[in-house]
Order: structure tokens, then sequence, then C-alpha cells
């Protein structure tokens, strides 16, 4: 793996950490409905950067493939309910079937 790999690793692993794990262990004294927007919010948020991160990452070696996938992914997660982890796998589906299309 190349350093951009690993660093943009490092960085999600420790967003997802200050998301997912450091509230369990730090008491915030938020009302119910901060609480509830930050729930939703925060992990929204968190998956919008990796997409960012991806398609520009991505976007130099296929950037049609690249464009079409975050196309998709921003359709499907607007317009339905299907979850971060199903929209994630349709975009990565996306990105290679297109990427093989497009350059073959």
């Amino acid at each position: 793996m190349n350093t951009s790999v690993l660093l943009a690793i490092a960085a999600l692993f420790a967003t997802s950490c200050l998301v997912r794990i450091l509230p369990v262990f730090v008491t915030l004294d938020l009302s119910d409905a901060t609480r509830r927007i930050l729930e939703r919010v925060l992990p929204t948020a968190v998956f919008i950067n990796f997409a960012v991160y991806v398609l520009y990452s991505e976007a130099a070696k296929a950037p049609l493939a690249a464009t079409v996938a975050l196309a998709l992914v921003a359709g499907i997660a607007v317009a339905t309910r299907l979850g971060l982890i199903i929209t994630a796998v349709l975009g990565s589906a996306c990105y290679y079937l297109s990427q093989t299309w497009f350059a073959g």
C-alpha cells in the first residue's frame, strides 16, 4: 500500500473512533433533540468525507467511472433509505463496471 492509502485509512479510523467510540467514554450534557441530530448527522458526515476522498483519489485514474459511481451513490442516498453499507457496495460495483466498460 502506498502512503496516501495508509493515510486515508488512518484518517477514517480516527474519525470513526471520534464518532463511535469517544462518545461512550465522554459524557456531554445535550438535550434529546440535539443528541438525535448528532446521531444522525455525524455518521453521514463521515460517509460523505469518505465518498469525496474516494472521488478525489480515483478521479485521477478514471474520472468518468468515479463521477458516475459518486452520482449513483448520491442519488441512492437522497432517494432511498438503503443504508450506507448497501449504498457503498452499489457505488463500488458501479465504479468497477464503469471502469471496465469505459476502459475496454
